[in-house]
């Protein structure tokens, strides 16, 4: 089963974040990251976003779900605050 976005909605995932400690310990948290990522867009969304495509987030315009165990969560596309683009 799919979970797929309605109108002009995203369904996004929160993204892990991995840092590593002064001792060379990798830390990984979803935990107050602001980003996430694209997994589902709505049919009437105007410009869409790759699916993939790592974006800034305010967790408080979104509606959380739970699919088949994950933890996703339902955002229009006009909160989507900013596209996230690593520097390589």
């Amino acid at each position: 089963m799919t979970l797929q976005a309605t109108g002009t909605r995203y369904v996004i995932r929160p993204v892990e974040l991995t840092m590593a400690s002064a001792g060379g310990i990798i830390l990984r948290s979803t935990e107050d990251t602001q980003l996430a990522e694209v997994v589902s867009i709505g049919p009437r969304v105007e410009e869409p976003l790759p699916l993939g495509t790592k974006i800034v987030v305010n967790w408080n315009h979104t509606v959380p779900v739970k699919h088949e165990n994950e933890a996703l969560w339902i955002i229009e596309s006009g909160a989507v605050a900013a596209i996230y683009e690593e520097n390589e």
